[in-house]
């Protein structure tokens, strides 16, 4: 019985954890993200750092997958808000700006705050050492 009642316990939790950045506003909260275009642009400009973009959707699995295993680690965090203004958005709730705008996600895009051109664009969820080697 005792055992059971962990399980249940333990499936519970992980099922939360699985679902928690579902959200991407809770996601941008907890990470400190901007979650508006021209807000980030703006903070990019003023502190001459490459804007960092991911573009999400609701109930992506991949885009999960980016949030909780590699975007969250201590690490990784660390690294992307010293060197870049982070953003993120949700192009089924958001106007995402149209060169940005891809058949599929996530997407993470490093742009440069002056011309709005893509320097870097990383397509869909790759293992973490693929994603990190780009940024």
């Amino acid at each position: 019985m005792k055992l059971r009642n962990i399980m249940i316990i333990l499936l519970y939790t992980l099922s939360l954890h699985a679902a928690f950045w579902d959200d991407y506003k809770m996601f941008a909260k907890y990470m400190h993200y901007e979650t508006n275009y021209d807000t980030a642009l703006a903070k990019a400009k003023k502190e001459h750092k490459p804007l960092f973009m991911v573009v999400v959707t609701d109930g992506c699995p991949f885009c999960e997958k980016l949030m909780d295993r590699i975007l969250t680690k201590d690490y990784v965090r660390e690294y992307i808000s010293k060197k870049y203004v982070t953003l993120i958005m949700n192009k089924e709730k958001q106007k995402v700006p149209k060169k940005y705008i891809r058949p599929f996600e996530p997407v993470t895009y490093i742009i440069d705050p002056q011309s709005e051109q893509i320097i870097d664009e990383l397509d869909g969820y790759m293992e973490e050492r693929y994603y990190l080697w780009h940024l």
